[in-house]
């Protein structure tokens, strides 16, 4: 079960979004432009920001990943392809064990130094020698890459021990730094690069505890008409709700109910779209009694009012989930119709069923209508949720009284999301809520919900499979998904690991996740949205889409 926590924080702060798809054109270094009103975004958290813009630090500001250090590909997931960026394709071996990147010509670092294949060899290595240090690279570093080469200055070879093809997607996400800057560092887990170079659209002009201002980078590779980026410190949701409402945000936030408190305000202007590119489900603890029993999982999932809980905490905007856990909008010709209409029932609200079903799983009835466990304990656990977060805070009262009507106590409790992601990391919690993985193909998802390689230890830290279950047959499937690159065949063997979600159900698949985006027109427009769809509007900090986007803004004629 991957949470994707910084991701998933983000959204209850209520960030932006962005995307976009022709980044591919010819290379045409940036010429200096007139300058006009800062594209001003919500994408910070907090009264106080420490001015770190290391991209390879969980704590660096959000302007490090999506506006100043750029990846060798971008994958767009809802255009559903692998956009160039500073590598324009990639090739692989016959055997699908070596990955060779091609890197675009006429880059250069906003110190006016070249970009080339070094610098990809350097990060790469860095992280390699370096645990400490985050990013999308670090597991295939770690456990699948035997040799990185350059043979020349726009040609990287990465050799791979076993055919991965899905560590394509983590290896091409990898923001690139500069050789010539980072060699000089004496330890790059704890710098804090307060003066970043970087090949992305701008570069940092002023920084202050309470926000920063980026201007465009006039060595940029292609055109960009916005001149810079203003960034500020929230602090919570009434905060965020009256910036963007006062006409001061361009892009980003969510706001509740947007139709009525967002729009109606300024209908030419305000506008919202919210793509679902994930699933939150009922994550159950399967190192536990009764948990450990699908039969058990699967009565508790027909006991829930999936449609209540998109009408109350998503104000009607989504859809329940179908039985894999998989969004088709996320997905598509990836799902097999026939899985998802042999496992509709079990997540389906069935009163009746969840009953007999936890009848026979030997839960007895009391007279009161509370039931008790087979070993005769009273069927009640704890349901965890973090504080702040008021969707699944709401979502979760949902579930506890859905619950209650056959006979299952959750008790809903709110804990600090440090609290809540040490306990649920570590597998020490009962029923928690979760998020599906988010990836190119169902690879990543199915090896979270269903992979023995991902299952650790109570006590140990897991923040991808925190349900803890694994499947042996499973394992063979992900193995198999993993040697091949053709991909009608991968759709084959993600058919098979759908049946085995149906059969044991892991996970608790509710409802499908919005991506969370908003924007005003008023100074740009080119945003995408539902009409203009070529990438997301979410302003997420683990996906580099924005640089996507900012070649796509114009400024309000």
């Amino acid at each position: 079960m991957a949470p994707n926590s910084i991701s998933r924080r983000t959204l209850a702060i209520a960030t932006g979004a962005f995307l976009l798809a022709g980044c591919a054109g010819t290379t045409e270094p940036q010429k200096p432009q007139s300058q006009g009103p800062l594209l001003t975004i919500i994408a910070e958290q907090g009264a106080t920001l420490a001015r770190n813009f290391n991209p390879f630090a969980a704590t660096s500001r959000w302007a490090t990943r999506n506006a100043l250090y750029e990846p060798l590909m971008i994958w767009n997931h809802v255009t559903g392809t692998l956009e160039p960026s500073l590598a324009t394709g990639h090739t692989w071996s016959a055997d699908n064990k070596t990955l060779t990147l091609t890197l675009r010509e006429g880059v250069t670092w906003s110190d006016g130094t070249p970009f080339g294949s070094a610098d990809v060899l350097f990060t790469l290595e860095l992280m390699r020698t370096h645990k400490g240090l985050v990013g999308e690279a670090a597991t295939p570093l770690a456990q699948y890459v035997d040799t990185i080469t350059a043979p020349d200055a726009k040609t990287v070879v990465i050799a791979l021990r076993e055919a991965i093809t899905p560590a394509l997607y983590d290896l091409v996400s990898q923001r690139i730094v500069p050789k010539h800057i980072w060699e000089k560092v004496a330890d790059p887990v704890t710098e804090t690069n307060q003066n970043p170079v970087g090949t992305g659209p701008f570069v940092l002009s002023t920084f202050r505890p309470q926000g920063y201002e980026l201007k465009r980078n006039d060595k940029y590779w292609q055109k960009v008409e916005i001149p810079g980026l203003r960034l500020s410190g929230y602090t919570g949701q009434d905060q965020i709700n009256a910036a963007v409402l006062s006409g001061q945000i361009d892009w980003g936030a969510v706001v509740p109910d947007p139709d009525k408190t967002f729009v109606a305000k300024d209908p030419a202007n305000h506008h919202y779209w919210w793509p679902r590119t994930a699933d939150v489900n009922l994550v159950v603890n399967t190192t536990l009694k009764p948990f450990d029993d699908p039969a058990v999982r699967k009565a508790f999932s027909m006991a829930l009012d999936r449609a209540r809980m998109v009408d109350i905490a998503l104000w009607g905007k989504s859809d329940v989930a179908n039985a894999v856990g998989l969004p088709s909008q996320a997905y598509p010709g990836w799902l097999d119709e026939s899985v998802l209409a042999e496992g509709k029932k079990t997540v389906t609200l069935d009163l009746a069923a969840a009953n007999a079903a936890l009848d026979a799983a030997g839960f007895a009835k009391g007279a009161d209508g509370k039931r008790t466990t087979p070993d005769g304990k009273p069927a009640a656990w704890d349901l965890i949720v973090p504080t702040g977060w008021t969707d699944w805070i709401s979502v979760a009262g949902i579930v506890s009284s859905s619950l209650a009507q056959a006979g299952i106590t959750a008790n809903v409790k709110t804990v600090g999301f440090d609290n809540w992601s040490s306990t649920v990391y570590g597998g020490k919690f009962q029923l928690t809520l979760g998020a599906g993985k988010r990836g190119a193909t169902p690879y990543g998802y199915f090896r979270d919900m269903l992979s023995t390689a991902t299952v650790k230890p109570v006590g140990e830290v897991s923040t991808n499979n925190f349900h803890r279950y694994g499947n042996a047959e499973a394992d063979k499937l992900l193995t198999a998904f993993a040697a091949t690159s053709d991909e009608a065949e991968q759709k084959r063997i993600a058919a098979d690991l759908q049946r085995i979600y149906v059969a044991e159900l892991p996970t608790i698949p509710l409802y499908e996740q919005p991506d969370w985006g908003a924007f005003v027109t008023k100074r740009y427009t080119g945003f995408p949205s539902a009409d203009n769809a070529y990438a997301p509007l979410a302003n997420d900090p683990l996906f580099p889409t924005t640089y996507l986007v900012y070649p796509k803004l114009k400024a309000a004629r």
